[in-house]
């Protein structure tokens, strides 16, 4: 009698076991192996007062430089799935918006938080692209590039334009700049009380 209820259990314990491998059961952690290039890219992007003006049109609509550099760039990070990037804002004052990063969701989130007048007003091109130096020049890369988005030229900073590119030049570090905008006259929106309103505003 005894030996029968032995016989019953191991039968039951056999058809569990069989259960749990037709059910294949899996451990809930994924390892995703990531192949770096070896690219380090650090996006530099122009976030001041200028970048509202109104001279381009994404799908129709009427956007501004901002917007449009914003949707640029978001397409670029996508097509770079290998690299590390990383983005510097700046205006009259530039800081690391994003660190370097095979993340690129996290870069993408903090992109779309990017908004006019988040580091003053001005275009301090030297002091952006030194900030963009100070944090590539000891990463280890194949390559170190800075891309400059912008609309305008230097009008402030602590440091000129090509004293930075020196410095960049002098770690190796390639700039490319990509210009963002029609040259004279712009079409600008104004908000009051009365309403929107736009006007056309000469730019240098």
């Amino acid at each position: 009698m005894y030996l029968r209820h032995i016989l019953i259990a191991l039968r039951c314990l056999s058809i569990c076991l069989l259960v749990l491998a037709i059910a294949r059961p899996q451990s809930g952690r994924k390892t995703t192996e990531i192949i770096s290039e070896g690219v380090d890219i650090m996006l530099v992007v122009d976030t001041s007062g200028s970048m509202q003006a109104l001279d381009f049109t994404l799908d129709g609509e009427r956007v501004n430089r901002l917007r449009a550099v914003k949707n640029v760039v978001a397409d670029f990070v996508r097509g770079r799935q290998n690299d590390r990037l990383g983005m510097i804002v700046f205006a009259k004052e530039a800081y690391t918006q994003c660190p370097l990063t095979l993340d690129h969701g996290v870069l993408l989130s903090f992109l779309d938080k990017v908004s006019i007048g988040i580091a003053g007003d001005g275009t301090a091109v030297g002091t952006a692209i030194g900030v963009a130096v100070k944090r590539l020049k000891d990463v280890e890369a194949k390559s170190r590039v800075i891309i400059l988005l912008t609309d305008g030229r230097n009008n402030t900073g602590r440091i000129s334009p090509d004293k930075a590119a020196e410095l960049a030049a002098k770690y190796g570090i390639k700039v490319y700049t990509i210009g963002a905008g029609t040259k004279g006259k712009a079409p600008f929106l104004v908000r009051t009380f009365l309403g929107a309103n736009m006007y056309i505003k000469m730019l240098i």
